[in-house]
């Protein structure tokens, strides 16, 4: 799946460079911004005790903010990626990692919509079979998007990122478990609407 994303991304961006380029010129600056992102990451899962493989993952995330300028703006970003899907029926099931993290883009050209994301916040990982813990800490997080004016509001950006964070130790008679720790390369397509009045820059 990792592969037809990344291919699709490349299609994407080749196809609308032409429209891209006339439409986003000048960028959409708006006061706010929100928008969804969806995709596929590798994510991988270990400590000290506990190495793991790479895990193809579903990624899902919702974000927003205030543009700053007409080359940065900030927001918050609530991403996760899904190890095992949780059951109403079988409360043993169900693992994932989610972020909650303060994020800024940066545009490096004026005139061009490719930005730079980075961003730090807090990790959490959920756990829910028997004998497994789940766990808090922190996390950061970088990539870059390039947005496709679909609209004069809406723009499609597909994206590509990398977040790494760690979890607090697990300790009880039974296990201890220490240094657990998340990385994950992903690649999304994220919606974004531009709205509120036109800041002015």
């Amino acid at each position: 799946m990792r592969q037809a994303l990344a291919i699709f991304i490349l299609i994407g961006m080749i196809s609308f460079g032409d429209v891209s380029a006339h439409a986003q010129s000048p960028q959409n600056l708006r006061e706010w911004w929100a928008g969804g992102e969806i995709g596929e990451g590798q994510l991988s899962l270990s400590s000290d005790q506990i190495h793991r493989d790479r895990t193809p993952t579903f990624a899902l995330g919702f974000f927003g903010g205030h543009r700053l300028s007409d080359q940065a703006r900030i927001g918050l970003e609530v991403n996760g990626w899904l190890l095992q899907a949780s059951n109403l029926n079988d409360p043993t099931v169900g693992e994932g990692v989610s972020n909650v993290l303060g994020v800024i883009d940066v545009f490096p050209a004026r005139k061009m919509p490719l930005f730079i994301r980075g961003g730090g916040g807090l990790a959490m990982y959920q756990n829910n079979r028997p004998g497994e813990t789940g766990g808090t800490g922190w996390s950061w997080a970088g990539g870059a998007g390039y947005e496709i004016r679909i609209s004069e509001k809406l723009a499609l950006a597909p994206m590509v990122g990398y977040a790494y964070g760690r979890f607090d130790d697990v300790r009880n008679p039974v296990t201890i478990e220490t240094g657990r720790q998340y990385s994950v390369i992903e690649f999304k397509i994220a919606a974004i609407w531009h709205f509120g009045k036109k800041a002015e820059m």
